[in-house]
């Protein structure tokens, strides 16, 4: 326990990055009445995705508005906005471009046509883009966009009838699958993002071999021929369930001996620090020098990595945030109940917003999606 109190006092002497760390207490937003997978914040819209059939306002049980899977929130006022795609089943990822929402999950249609775990609609109306239609052969688990290509990672084994294995990229205006980037990932590929200056395109997952060469959960590949950059090798033990990347880092969130998240080097893959929970850690995201973790865990076991039963144990329900450098753990903690807790957390501007399951987090009732502001 003196170990356990020595971390909490350092985690509240950090003032430089307290002043950066978003308030513990959501701000009123329109709420889901399921869980959030996934959420993308651009042009002054927050667009979500994930398992539910309707939003409501903030602390009410009445009031639903129908958004199957897929919803637009207002980022200035919380309020959801006419933007309605009707997904008929699970949303798993989202990625915005080409004035272009990107879904991936395993719906079947959207908006009434026939969409196989990967479409594309228009940004302000939630149009279905005719002739985009990709068609992996299985789930879609995340979705990258640059420039005009989208790539892609889940659970396939083809895409278009052709033959790849969980990673592939289309063209982001046609979804035609492009014939040069075909690298093969051995499993589930769970996470795809792209290097701040785009010459990377990072993927994690539970793989453990990419083109059979061993990439132990984590690689990083050549975004135009698919090839894996050999100077990026540093391989985990556990599997990675997301991913953030930033001009600091690549930041993973994964399972293993309760949870771990780490910071790894741009370059190299090299770990410069990781901290362990007492459950799996779900979502990650950076925001101001800030690195914002979740999960289904209910204590920070510390900087080390994961245990069942923390030795150290620290209590953060679902939450917690960290010093992007040093990993120092800060005294941010909203809370979130549920048993699953966080599957979501994106940075953007001043606000951090997290998706899940949760029906109560930061003392308020407010279920599925939350936002905080600095």
């Amino acid at each position: 326990m003196a170990i356990a109190g020595a971390l909490a006092v350092a985690a509240v002497a950090a003032p430089a990055a307290e002043a950066a760390v978003v308030h513990a207490t959501p701000v009123p937003t329109y709420q889901t009445n399921g869980r959030v997978n996934s959420i993308v914040i651009q042009n002054g819209v927050i667009y979500i995705g994930g398992r539910f059939t309707a939003v409501r306002p903030a602390g009410s049980s009445s009031g639903s508005v129908t958004r199957n899977h897929a919803a637009a929130l207002s980022l200035a006022t919380g309020q959801v906005l006419p933007w309605d795609p009707n997904v008929n089943g699970t949303v798993q990822s989202l990625a915005v471009g080409n004035g272009r929402v990107y879904l991936g999950g395993s719906f079947s249609s959207v908006g009434g046509t026939s969409r196989t775990r990967l479409a594309a609609v228009d940004a302000a109306s939630g149009a279905v883009v005719s002739g985009f239609n990709p068609r992996p052969s299985g789930a879609v688990s995340s979705l990258a966009v640059s420039g005009n290509i989208l790539y892609a990672g889940g659970n396939f084994t083809t895409v278009g009838g052709t033959a790849r294995s969980n990673l592939a990229a289309v063209d982001a205006t046609s979804g035609a699958l492009l014939s040069g980037w075909a690298p093969a990932a051995n499993d589930v590929v769970k996470a795809v993002d792209m290097a701040a200056d785009g010459t990377k395109v990072y993927v994690a997952g539970n793989f453990t071999t990419i083109d059979g060469a061993s990439h132990r959960h984590v690689a990083a590949l050549d975004p135009t021929t698919g090839a894996a950059i050999s100077s990026f090798s540093h391989g985990l033990s556990y599997a990675v369930v997301d991913m953030a990347v930033d001009a600091s880092g690549v930041f993973i969130a994964g399972a293993g001996g309760g949870g771990n998240f780490a910071d790894l080097n741009l370059t190299t893959g090299a770990m410069v620090w990781q901290g362990g929970t007492d459950g799996n850690v779900q979502a990650i995201a950076t925001l101001d020098g800030i690195v914002y973790v979740g999960g289904h865990y209910d204590n920070y076991c510390g900087m080390q990595g994961g245990q069942h039963t923390c030795t150290t144990a620290i209590q953060r329900h679902k939450l917690l945030a960290v010093d992007e450098l040093t990993g120092t753990l800060q005294s941010w903690d909203p809370s979130a109940n549920s048993a699953l807790g966080i599957f979501a957390l994106t940075g953007s501007g001043t606000v951090l917003a997290a998706g899940g399951d949760f029906t109560r987090i930061g003392g308020r009732a407010q279920q599925g999606f939350a936002e905080f502001t600095e």
